[in-house]
């Protein structure tokens, strides 16, 4: 089997397959609109290892059994430099990233969240630029950027950093720390209720990685998203197997919607009428589960 091929019988959806010892992320089946998977083919073009976030915890390894898999100096020399030229494409991708935040304003409510049902009681730190929606990925610092348009179409900055980024609706005193994928989702779950703080984690696959950046503790709760399309067309719920990946890891609760068309918690603020916010309360709470600091893993390197 080829490298391509293991690829797609994994759900990943490759555009080119180079084998040049660089990172690339690219859509997968279950996640057509988001850059869910991820692979790299040493320039020897004998050995790969790719990872679909929704399904595999760890990277699965593709070696070309026809031919040597020992990297000759020549090739250990331009995998090297092609980590150094990636490093300085990072780099470059921040810096780009961080110009394009700092010429943006601090956003009304925009069409994206008026659409949804969702007001900006809560919302601190987002901007607008170009008409798009800008929500900041930080670790710390600001290390990129996230653009969403009117009609909800969602782009990371090219070539920065994603992994273990997240962005925080905050509250003073809040008694539970909900992880979300989405911001609608976590602008929901804030506003529907008030006992939560809410981080934003922009991904299935980054659920976990921004839990261990954060190092998550007292009472958490993962607000998934729930699959159900992908589940009846595929046979899995990507949005629950990356939840209960979180809960795994850190021994947090995992609270999901039913009974909706759409599939997430701002989808069912909408669905179920003027009982939402009491039922999101009753739901969410009633799954909030204890971290403690020895079950917290240490950070994930990025």
């Amino acid at each position: 089997m080829s490298f391509r091929a293991a690829l797609e019988a994994a759900g990943l959806r490759p555009r080119d397959v180079i084998p040049d010892g660089r990172w690339y992320r690219c859509p997968t089946d279950d996640k057509p609109r988001k850059r869910n998977g991820c692979f790299v083919l040493w320039p020897c073009g004998t050995r790969g290892f790719f990872k679909n976030y929704a399904l595999h915890d760890d990277w699965c390894e593709w070696r070309d059994d026809q031919a040597s898999i020992a990297p000759s100096a020549e090739t250990l020399r331009r995998i090297r430099e092609n980590r150094e030229r990636e490093q300085r494409r990072r780099v470059l991708a921040i810096h780009e990233a961080r110009a394009y935040w700092d010429q943006a304003w601090p956003a009304g409510l925009h069409p994206y969240l008026a659409r949804k049902g969702l007001t900006m009681r809560g919302v601190v730190g987002l901007r607008e630029c170009d008409g798009k929606l800008l929500v900041p990925m930080s670790k710390g610092v600001l290390l990129s950027v996230q653009t969403i348009t009117a009609d909800g179409e969602k782009k990371f900055w090219p070539g920065a950093p994603t992994k273990g980024t997240s962005y925080e609706l905050a509250r003073n005193r809040a008694s539970v720390t909900c992880l979300c994928e989405g911001l609608a989702t976590g602008l929901a779950v804030f506003q529907a209720v008030p006992q939560v703080r809410v981080i934003v984690a922009f991904d299935s696959g980054n659920l976990l990685p921004a839990a261990e950046y954060l190092q998550l503790r007292g009472s958490v709760v993962v607000c998934a998203d729930n699959d159900h399309g992908t589940l009846a067309a595929r046979g899995f719920n990507p949005g629950l197997l990356a939840a209960q990946k979180v809960a795994d890891a850190i021994g947090c609760g995992v609270a999901y919607p039913s009974d909706i068309e759409g599939t997430d918690w701002a989808d069912a603020l909408k669905e179920w009428g003027e009982r939402a916010p009491s039922r999101m309360q009753r739901e969410i709470l009633a799954k909030a589960r204890m971290v403690r600091p020895a079950q917290v893993r240490e950070p994930a390197m990025s």
